[in-house]
Parts: structure tokens; sequence; C-alpha cells
């Protein structure tokens, strides 16, 4: 059965009251509004039928209505203006404070300042990096039996570890290496980068003691670029809302979601702009009774990562997610300017 003009106008309002200020909403308190030119009785049969239809719920110890998931999934679906507004200035300033020359702690940090910004608990998921390839490898000798590897990528930098050989490598053999390396194992996705390419290596390269401590490092940074990252913030700021001082009920929150971050990647893994997952579309779960925004942002063709926003299911929706929208494009910006202008 559709909504009818009335019955839409009154949820939209319902749902207003609710988020501004998280009591139930009466029939009273919605005949006052100016945009809503209906009796109380109307009003409060409205109501009545909304609830029996699943958009309203009432709680035990109030006459007023809540609006369940059905009501804010009906809201955000149909009554919801979708602004696009562009990144606050104020925004955009703090955004483009952010430095940092690996892509896991950008991320990290942009959710980290997302939660500030908002006062809401955020989540920042990195990419799949399965695309990404290596441009560039470097040996430093420390000592015969000691090195610093340097890998240099096309979406986070340079990673380097120090290795240490069973036997003396000489310079000649650790430069060989290097040039091997760098004609074998670059401008190819990592997920090319197999067995038998280290195979190439070996041959080209000799048995060099050098080799497995590089080989082993390089296994280390594909699982690493395999694996999203999930970066919790400010989820003590949840305690904040209403819905969250009965005690029990946000340690059981909060606890779910510090067990295992990646219960936050949304069940529908990709995001296409700004996604909302409403109270039991996150699952059986703690965060069913929550609410999450997610905008993706892209890491050129490299990949796709998310940041998102987690609340109670009394939100803004419409200004929460056009926020987060401008946030993830100047955070396309940022990765842009910081891992593609500085490498080429």
């Amino acid at each position: 059965m559709e909504l009818s003009e009335r019955k839409q106008q009154i949820l939209k309002a319902i749902i207003a009251e609710y988020i501004r200020t998280a009591e139930p909403v009466g029939s009273k308190a919605l005949s006052a509004l100016p945009e809503l030119a209906f009796s109380s009785a109307t009003i409060r049969n409205e109501m009545s039928e909304l609830e029996e239809m699943g958009y309203l719920e009432k709680p035990h110890t109030s006459a007023g209505r809540v609006p369940s998931h059905k009501g804010y999934r009906f809201y955000v679906d149909h009554l919801m203006r979708h602004p696009t507004a562009p990144m606050s200035t104020g925004d955009e300033t703090a955004l483009m404070t952010l430095k940092a020359k690996e892509l896991d702690r950008l991320i990290q940090e942009a959710g980290r300042l997302i939660s500030s910004l908002t006062n809401y608990a955020t989540v920042a998921v990195t990419p799949h990096l399965s695309h990404m390839t290596i441009r560039q490898f470097e040996l430093i000798s420390v000592d015969e039996r000691t090195d610093v590897v340097i890998i240099v990528t096309d979406a986070n930098g340079g990673k380097n570890k120090l290795v240490h050989t069973p036997a003396p490598v000489t310079r000649e053999q650790a430069d060989l290496l290097t040039y091997v390396l760098n004609q074998t194992l670059t401008a190819i996705p990592i997920t090319e980068i197999t067995s038998e390419r280290f195979d190439v290596v070996r041959r080209a390269a000799g048995l060099t003691a050098l080799l497995a401590p590089v080989a082993e490092f390089i296994s280390e940074l594909i699982e690493d670029m395999g694996n999203q990252k999930v970066f919790l913030e400010g989820a003590n700021k949840l305690l904040r809302f209403p819905e969250y001082h009965d005690t029990s009920k946000a340690q059981a929150l909060l606890a779910y979601m510090n067990d295992d971050k990646k219960h936050l990647i949304p069940i529908q893994h990709e995001i296409d702009g700004v996604q909302i997952f409403i109270g039991a579309e996150n699952g059986e779960n703690p965060l069913s009774e929550t609410s999450m925004i997610y905008a993706k942002y892209g890491i050129g063709d490299i990949g796709q990562g998310m940041i998102g926003i987690v609340g109670p299911t009394r939100m803004d929706y419409a200004s929460l997610s056009a926020r987060l929208s401008g946030f993830a494009k100047g955070l396309n910006k940022l990765i842009a300017e910081t891992f593609y202008d500085e490498n080429k």
C-alpha cells in the first residue's frame, strides 16, 4: 500500500521532530507545526495507521510515536532531499592539514578528523589494492650482512624493512639484485608477482643470500595490500546520545565494534556514492539498533575504500550524508595530490 501525501508529510515531520528532540512525538506537537495544516484528530488517525503499517512504533512509556526502521528507510528513499553541496570551507581546510606519507595513516587520520568534525563515531576502510603496482626497488647496504629494502608503490609511497642475511652479501650482488627486481617485478599489478616471476629473478640474480629476505618482504607487502584495514574513531561519542544511556546496551555495542572492526564493513561491500544502512540492514547483531552512512573514495584506478558515520537510527541523514559526500570528494583530491602528483 502506497503512502498518501498526507501520511508522507506526517511521517517526515515526525522524523524531523524525533531527530531534533530524541523524544516520542505526539499529535499535539505535530498539529502546532505550520507545515501540517491538519487537525489533531486527523493527525492521530494518520499516526495510528502509520503504526499499523509498520512505519511508526509506540514506546510503552509514552503516548507519542517514534519512527521504525521501516519508517527511516522510507524517509531516506523517498522523502529526504539528497543535497550534493560542495565540501564546506572549514571541512576542506581541516582535511588539507592532513599530511601522511602512507595511505593507511592518511585514511586513519581522515576518519579521526571526520569524527571530530561531526561528533559521531566514524569508520575508515582502506581499499583492496590488488591493482597496485611497484614502482621501484632499492637496496641500501648497512654492512655485509644487513640491508635496508625499500619498495616504492604507486598507492602508498615507500615501505622499508631492515633485513639480515645468514651470509655476507657484496655490493655487486646487491646492485645486481636491485637491477633484476626493477626489470622484472615493477609496473605490473602485485597479483601478477608469482612464484614463476620469482624464479626469473633467482636465475638472473644468482643465489645471493639477500634474495630470500627480499622475497619474504615482497610477499608480506602483497598480503598486506590485499587486506582491507578498518579504523574506528570516536566510538565513545556514541555515549552522548540518549539511545545509549542504557549502560548494558552501550557496552554491548562498543564491545562488538571493537572486537572485530571488520564487523563495521557493510554487508553490501560495494558502495555506490553515498549509501545508508538502517537498523536490521546491518545484520542481526548490536549494530541492528544503529544506522551507518558510508561514502566511497577512490585511489585512481587502483581501488576504492569507504568512510562512514555510525550513530543511532535517529540521525540527520540528509545533512550527514551531504557532509560525508563532500568529505569523500575532498579525500579523493588529497590522495591524488599526495600520492600521484609527487610520484610523477
